[in-house]
């Protein structure tokens, strides 16, 4: 109803200026059909470009939530390794996880991640470690976590206590019960190699 009232309203302004003349009617009434043939493009790219953006928010907010989730997981990951409980720090892997210890074979299955970190946990030691960087893919499947650890070993009450520093990195996948779990994990010394080792 109101592209004919339109219409209509062209039509009369016309003849006000040229009462005689059918011309001004065709041209004001063209002008109008033509600029309504363009206004849906319009509106159709308008709503596709509000589409698009309004898509990527939730992947944005999506992403996020995973990193802070993973953020959460790995410290309490290292909580539960500073508390030497050694059950619990190798549920964090997947089941096909693997561990690439320093100077040492892949470990690739749960037993032989066991064996690694039960030679890092007990009464005598002190591990900790801190994310520096957390990313998580646009899938929001894989995500990647690298920082920074402290170990301190004290073999006996007489002896000099052994402090490590270095860094980790680690991969974590979202699992199908939509659980977050590592699937690789490995970390180094930044202490230079003994000079009686080479």
């Amino acid at each position: 109803m109101r592209a004919c009232s339109t219409v209509r309203f062209c039509k009369k302004k016309s003849k006000s200026f040229n009462a005689g003349s059918s011309t001004e009617d065709a041209v004001s009434v063209e002008w109008y059909t033509s600029s309504m043939s363009r206004l849906p493009l319009t509106i159709i790219a308008v709503m596709l470009c509000a589409t698009a953006s309004l898509g990527q928010q939730p992947v944005a907010a999506d992403r996020h939530a995973a990193e802070s989730e993973l953020k959460t997981l790995d410290e309490e990951w290292s909580a539960t390794a500073a508390r030497n409980d050694l059950d619990g720090t190798v549920a964090f892997y997947a089941d096909n996880a693997v561990l690439l210890p320093p100077n040492a074979p892949i470990a690739t299955d749960k037993k032989s991640i066991r064996e690694s970190w039960a030679g890092l946990l007990g009464p005598h030691t002190s591990v900790s470690w801190k994310w520096s960087k957390v990313e998580v893919a646009q899938s929001g499947e894989l995500g990647y976590i690298y920082g920074t650890y402290k170990l301190t070993i004290v073999a006996s009450i007489q002896s000099v206590a052994v402090n490590d520093t270095g860094k980790f990195l680690e991969i974590w996948k979202k699992q199908p019960n939509g659980e977050w779990k590592c699937i690789v994990d490995t970390y180094n010394s930044d202490l230079p190699v003994p000079a009686s080792a080479k």
